[in-house]
């Protein structure tokens, strides 16, 4: 069966999606308050939420995983992350769930309990390409990444990229959002992600983190060398 298609909406829409369909309902009333103009809506949750998902077209997806996460729910998250970017919501702030979350796509992670005005900025930021965890996931998450890519060929002067994409790697190594990116170069945001997508391709790597992960090995090899 086709899967129809939208035009996506003004303003980065929102779409909150769970299992718990009351604290959606919750969630999206806090949200709208002194929105703006900004387009928030639910989506029930089922098989076909992925398809939902498409159809909608939201710059990002809120979605709780409940008071009792599990693997179904994570498959489901990998589902959405795929569509859009992705912030998962969960009833306990467990960094090793946290951990999970990001391997399986998702861009953020929030407990349910998160204020209304952090939730925002969370929104904000993954709409702009950031990550939203918090600081002892991050540095869980780093210390996996580099033990998974520790078997690979550090980057090094980057042969096989171009100028461009090294002075981009540049950029990344020191953390620039992929909207600072593009202004800094003066070319558009899908320009910046064209270009990160034929690196990450060129040196065998998936995302931002563990491109920065790979940098940080390179240069501490250097250092020791030198």
């Amino acid at each position: 069966m086709s899967v129809r298609t939208a035009s996506r909406a003004p303003g980065g829409a929102v779409a909150i999606a769970g299992v718990d369909a009351s604290y959606c309902r919750r969630l999206l009333q806090s949200l709208r308050a002194d929105n703006g103009s900004r387009p928030i809506s639910t989506l029930a949750a089922g098989d076909d939420l992925p398809k939902q998902i498409a159809a909608s077209v939201p710059s990002v997806i809120l979605f709780d995983l409940g008071p009792s996460p599990d693997a179904k729910g994570l498959a489901i998250v990998s589902a959405l992350s795929r569509l859009a970017k992705t912030i998962v919501l969960a009833g306990t702030d467990d960094d090793a769930l946290a951990v999970q979350a990001l391997k399986a796509g998702a861009a953020g992670f929030c407990p349910r309990d998160t204020s209304t005005d952090l939730l925002r900025r969370a929104v904000q930021l993954v709409e702009a390409g950031e990550i939203w965890v918090g600081r002892r996931v991050m540095v869980r998450l780093i210390e996996e990444l580099a033990l998974r890519t520790a078997a690979m060929p550090a980057v090094t002067g980057g042969e096989e990229l171009t100028p461009r994409e090294r002075e981009l790697v540049g950029f990344v190594a020191a953390g620039a959002s992929n909207k600072d990116i593009a202004r800094r170069l003066s070319i558009s945001v899908s320009t910046v992600k064209t270009h990160l997508t034929s690196i990450f391709g060129k040196l065998g790597l998936s995302t931002r983190l563990e491109l920065a992960v790979a940098i940080g090995r390179a240069t501490a090899l250097r250092t020791k060398v030198g």
